[in-house]
Formats: C-alpha cells, sequence, structure tokens
C-alpha cells in the first residue's frame, strides 16, 4: 500500500509540473508572437547620440514608440521628451532655439510622412512630462 501511494503521489506531482510547464509555454508564445513591433530606425538613434552630446541631455523618450500606434492613424505627432537638469534652470528663449535646432536634425533623419508635426517637451526631472512645451509643424522647418 505504501508503495502505491508513493507512485501516485510521484504521478500527479509529475502532471502537475507538466500541465504548469505546458501553460507557461503556451502563454509565452502567444504574448511573443502577438506584440507589437517597436519602430527602429538607426537614423533615428544616432541623431539622439548627437542630440544627447551637442545639448547635454540624460534622456530621451520618443512617441509614438510601436507600429501598431502608427498603422491606422493618418497624421501623427512626432513627439520627444528631453530630460535634463540643466532645463531647470534655463531661459524658454534658449530652450527655444534650441528646440528648433533639434527639430531641423529630427527633420533630417526622414520619418515616415504621417508625422506632420514635431513636438519637444524639455524637462528637468525625469518621467515627468512637464516642462518647456514647443510645437513645430514638419513642413514649415527649413533644413
Amino acid at each position: 500500500m505504501n508503495k502505491v501511494l508513493k507512485w501516485i503521489l510521484i504521478i500527479c506531482t509529475g502532471g502537475i509540473l507538466l500541465y504548469l510547464a505546458a501553460s507557461f509555454f503556451a502563454v509565452f508564445m502567444l504574448t511573443y508572437f502577438s506584440s507589437s513591433k517597436r519602430i527602429n530606425l538607426p537614423a533615428e538613434e544616432k541623431a539622439f547620440e548627437k542630440i544627447k552630446k551637442v545639448y547635454h541631455i540624460e534622456t530621451i523618450e520618443r512617441s509614438p514608440e510601436f507600429e501598431r500606434q502608427v498603422k491606422n492613424q493618418d497624421t501623427i505627432t512626432y513627439t520627444l521628451y528631453l530630460y535634463s537638469k540643466s532645463n531647470c534652470n534655463i531661459e524658454p528663449d534658449s530652450l527655444k532655439k534650441n528646440a528648433l535646432r533639434i527639430a531641423k536634425e529630427i527633420n533630417n533623419i526622414h520619418l515616415e510622412s504621417k508625422y506632420y508635426k514635431y513636438r519637444l517637451v524639455f524637462s528637468c526631472k525625469a518621467y515627468n512630462p512637464n516642462g518647456f512645451d514647443f510645437e513645430f509643424l514638419r513642413k514649415d522647418i527649413i533644413p
């Protein structure tokens, strides 16, 4: 009787572990193949590195990040959130000049034609989108 109980316990434990492994694998495959692709532009990354060096920016975030956010829309605003502690003490006029220069650099990336406007948000605290906000129409920016 003791051996029979051991075998039943081993079979039940093995079955439960097999069920959990199969469930984990199924969920992993579903999330992997159903997740939206990130927009990946090598020219954009090079421009971001240049912007970080020249304007002393610590972190740059962009919106939209995923292809699904671009796919079903006719016109989109390309937003950059530029975080740097030096942005706390800079005058808005100086930031406007920098924003125009950054917008010209973004215009050289040759983004998709759906982007009709650039929005640049300068903030001194990371992940806090409150700050100085500048918007430029793409067609008005002359390189």
